[in-house]
């Protein structure tokens, strides 16, 4: 990475266009929002410079007072992200205090953090002091515009957990940048229209709290060609099962089985294991909910691995495809949105419990995937993204996924494991036969 760090030039508050109506001053959160962790996660666009032959003025000047303009247009149509997290984190209070948009400047050029952009690297584009920090207070969305010495630009949108999930991620900049080029949005708030009957469920729920662990985070990136190769491998071993795995599947289970091995070689026992994989409900519902639908409505699906079945990537990923199905055949199957958050809401506490239960005798990873979330999409009216990143994370045994940009059809993979286990992870020759750790993200 580069040696330069961005600074902070400014901060402002962003608030909506047209004033918040009185009936709609408080927002109350779901169940599943309450129950989310207190911390902000990252997306990171990374735009190329404009054509300054083409363009008159001041560049930097004109891009930012276009993202503050189009920003208070849609903070008109998502007013919540301009308010402010109740006491007990119960509501927020749609008061139009704005949101926080800082701009910072680095002295470098894009390419030379698009060299190696390891996820340390995509934490400098985010606010000191946000990540992962549980005692930040803010807007529930904070947004960093970082200018390079080159007339690039990083846009850096941060979003907190416990307000919305990644998928309401991509709805909100999606319709943003819709704004941004003069076209008409309308998101979807689930506890005002869909699931309002549901967001007072709350018993003896506590939300989830971040452990605090000696991680570290590593950028892994999957080739079409490797993943190519990987899934025609799992096929042929499949043999009678005819397994035809996805490329998120097959990622997925191989590094699941990477990380079980460094752990075993790291600690001399072998654990049974769970692997929990998120998942969006929007499109399994009857009718599906739009991507801009705003809160947490994702829920889970895991498998549980032992030394027998955790060796074959085959069988790992033969054992999601059932937990899969099974996952759908609840949670879908033409469920209202409301039938299905009220199933979600009676499984917490026996979740929750069977975890704790046995957490001192399996080791829990966990795997989200914003695969075919077209981010590279996003124009706010002058060209798309190069490239786009996230963040280290502080949360051990985690996996995030992202397509990638260069080659398409390939997968970026975001891996946090515990210092010690990562030592080996990384130097794992099937990890490495499939993919590259930290290559460039831009044409030499």
């Amino acid at each position: 990475m580069a040696n330069a760090k961005p600074q902070i030039i400014s901060k402002t508050l962003i608030k909506p266009s047209s004033p918040t109506p009185k009936d709609l001053k408080t927002y109350k959160l779901s169940s599943l929002d309450q129950l989310s962790p207190h911390f902000y996660l990252p997306i990171v666009l990374f735009f190329q410079a404009l054509d300054s032959e083409k363009h008159s003025g001041n560049i930097n000047n004109d891009i930012s007072s276009h993202f503050k303009k189009s920003l208070s247009e849609t903070l008109t149509h998502y007013y919540p992200f301009a308010g402010r997290l109740s006491s007990k984190h119960h509501s927020i209070d749609c008061d139009d205090q704005g949101l926080d948009f800082y701009e910072a400047r680095i002295d470098c050029k894009l390419n030379d953090i698009l060299k190696k952009p390891d996820p340390e690297t995509m934490d400098l584009f985010s606010p000191p002091g946000i990540l992962f920090n549980e005692s930040f207070q803010g807007s529930p969305f904070i947004i960093q515009v970082t200018n390079f010495s080159c007339g690039g630009i990083a846009l850096s949108t941060c979003m907190l957990h416990k307000v919305t999930d990644a998928c309401a991620l991509f709805g909100f900049l999606n319709d943003w940048a819709a704004t941004a080029r003069g076209e008409k949005v309308s998101p979807m708030f689930l506890t005002q229209q869909v699931i309002s009957s549901f967001s007072d469920q709350m018993t003896n729920f506590q939300e989830i709290k971040l452990e605090k662990n000696n991680v570290v985070t590593r950028r892994f990136s999957f080739d079409p060609s490797k993943l190519t190769e990987l899934k025609a491998i799992i096929t042929k071993d499949s043999g009678t099962l005819q397994i035809n795995p996805s490329r998120v599947e097959v990622v997925t289970a191989l590094i699941y089985k990477c990380a079980m091995v460094a752990s075993k070689a790291k600690t001399g026992v072998s654990r049974p294991s769970m692997l929990i994989q998120a998942a969006n409900l929007r499109p399994r519902v009857f009718p599906p909910l739009p991507e801009n639908s705003i809160g947490n409505f994702s829920w889970f699906f895991s498998i549980m691995t032992n030394d027998e079945n955790g060796k074959s990537v085959t069988k790992i990923v033969d054992a999601l495809k059932k937990s899969a199905k099974g996952f759908s055949e609840k949670f879908g199957n033409e469920l209202s949105a409301n039938k299905c958050y009220s199933l979600i809401c009676e499984s917490i506490e026996g979740t929750r419990k069977v975890i704790r239960e046995n957490k001192s005798e399996i080791e829990v990873y966990r795997c989200s995937s914003l695969c075919r979330y077209p981010f590279n999409q996003m124009n706010f009216g002058w060209g798309k993204p190069i490239w786009v990143g996230t963040s280290s994370s502080k949360m051990k045994n985690t996996f995030h996924l992202l397509d990638s940009l260069k080659p398409e059809g390939g997968i970026e993979a975001l891996v946090t494991l515990e210092e010690d286990k990562m030592a080996i992870f990384e130097k794992d020759e099937e990890i490495l036969r499939f993919a590259l750790l930290n290559p460039t993200a831009v044409d030499d």
